[in-house]
This record gives structure tokens, C-alpha cells and sequence, in this order.
């Protein structure tokens, strides 16, 4: 009942944080929106759509679905693949409002690519690691 009840209690921080960044993203867009001169951007605008879709969402789920249990190590990847995408996001929208570009954007796409690949990859051997343990 004790590892129930503190996989309950990660799930819900999880939850949480996502939740946070989200709110975060959503009012740091809003105030750089505000002093932006009417100037916008949809990076800016829907960053907070990422932590949200990526991390809060996908944890409530697996809140509701006790029998999915992730590894720390797959956690933290993702977490940090999300966080990445995120700040990638809003540095696209600050250089569009802003007016200029910057040819070292496509490293967060290939960042983000390589850690949800990492993620997932990591996720599957520890599954298939598992079930071939158990037999």
C-alpha cells in the first residue's frame, strides 16, 4: 500500500508541475504579448500548449492507469525533452517579435527529437528487460 500511495503522491506532483509551467508559459506570453506594441507570435502564443499536451496531460493518465509505471530515468528525459521544447518555443516567439532570426533554432527540434527518442528507448528496454526477468 506504501508504494501505491507514494506513486499516487509523484503522479499528482507531476500533475502539479505540469500544471505550473503551463500557467507560466500562458502569463509570461500574455505580459510579452502586452509590451510587444501589437506584435505576436503563435510560438509565444501556444507555448503553454506544451507542458500542458506533454506533461500534464499524459500524467493524469497515467495517474488514472495504476498499472503503467515509468522509470525515474524515463521521467526525467521526457521532463527535460518537454522543458527544452518549451524554451525552444519561446525563444522562437521572442526572435519573431522581435523581428530577426537565428540559425541556431534547429537545435532544439534535434535536441527535443534525440530526448523523447532516448525516452522511449529507454522505456521499451526497461519493459522488455522486465518481462524477460519475470519468465
Amino acid at each position: 500500500m506504501y508504494t501505491s500511495d507514494k506513486k499516487i503522491k509523484i503522479s499528482l506532483q507531476h500533475i502539479l508541475n505540469g500544471l505550473i509551467a503551463t500557467a507560466a508559459c500562458a502569463v509570461f506570453g500574455g505580459i510579452y504579448e502586452n509590451f510587444s506594441h501589437g506584435v505576436y507570435s503563435n510560438y509565444m502564443v501556444y507555448a503553454f500548449l506544451i507542458p500542458l499536451m506533454l506533461s500534464a496531460f499524459p500524467s493524469l493518465l497515467l495517474l488514472l492507469n495504476a498499472k503503467i509505471d515509468i522509470p525515474e530515468a524515463v521521467q526525467a528525459l521526457w521532463n527535460l525533452a518537454v522543458a527544452t521544447l518549451t524554451v525552444g518555443c519561446i525563444f522562437k516567439g521572442v526572435l519573431e517579435i522581435y523581428g530577426t532570426t537565428n540559425r541556431l533554432m534547429i537545435v532544439y527540434p534535434a535536441v527535443v527529437a534525440g530526448l523523447m527518442t532516448a525516452a522511449v528507448t529507454l522505456w521499451i528496454l526497461e519493459i522488455t528487460g522486465n518481462k524477460s526477468s519475470a519468465s
